[in-house]
């Protein structure tokens, strides 16, 4: 189903925000996952916010606004859920922090696989969510979906597993912690998302999704309404 086709643009944006939302809580209980190791990419930002004494939720925003550069310059295209995305999941992940915190960092090997689990499942249901409206990817949702176009013949979750793959080497090189289990958490960060794909029926690849520019000629146009 094409989602931006039947909805209208609050409509829309309401959606994002709410898989956006979701995203940064699934990332929020992989973080606190201490006992098995955290992905890729929170390896690399770990990494990144010790040699900068920056927050995890400041050195993942500006993580992503450098992804948005590469996507430009490999032609991927620069949406309004690719801007909100930059910024809203590790502010998410810094507010939870900050105020909520509702759950503790685990030193058992079992209760931090079920928040590795659940908060991989509950990051990939929310970029289905997220997705969907067209409004643009996530910097490495963007860069996941470019690579994933030029490797037609490779499944999404395998182009997902060597990007991510090569993101954590960054992270160690910084001198990020890890372990087996960082190296499990990866693995099942890329495969947990094409199982939560395939489960909601969802090809990332042939969302048509909009850039910044074309949703505001739209929006002037009143192109699927505004209320």
């Amino acid at each position: 189903m094409d989602y931006s086709a039947s909805h209208s643009y609050p409509q829309r944006f309401a959606r994002m925000i709410l898989g956006l939302l979701l995203c940064g809580t699934g990332t929020y209980m992989t973080v606190q996952a201490t006992a098995i190791g955290i992905g890729a990419w929170e390896t690399f930002q770990t990494g990144l916010s010790m040699r900068t004494g920056l927050s995890f939720g400041n050195c993942t925003v500006i993580v992503s606004f450098c992804v948005i550069a590469v996507d430009l310059l490999l032609g991927g295209k620069i949406g309004f859920g690719t801007l909100f995305n930059a910024v809203m999941v590790g502010k998410i992940v810094d507010l939870y922090h900050a105020y909520l915190d509702f759950i503790p960092l685990t030193d058992s090997v079992w209760i931090g696989s079920l928040y590795l689990v659940l908060g991989r499942f509950l990051s990939g249901y929310g970029m289905v969510v997220y997705m969907a409206p067209a409004l643009g990817c996530g910097p490495r949702d963007t860069l996941m979906v470019v690579l994933g176009n030029r490797f037609p013949d490779r499944g999404i979750g395998t182009v997902r597993f060597v990007m991510d793959m090569a993101v954590f080497l960054a992270g160690v090189l910084l001198g990020a912690p890890y372990g087996i289990g960082t190296v499990v958490a990866t693995a099942c960060q890329s495969y947990v998302m094409a199982f939560v794909f395939r489960l909601c029926h969802f090809e990332s690849r042939t969302v048509p999704h909009e850039n910044v520019a074309e949703t505001l000629r739209r929006i002037r146009r009143g192109k699927h309404g505004l209320s």
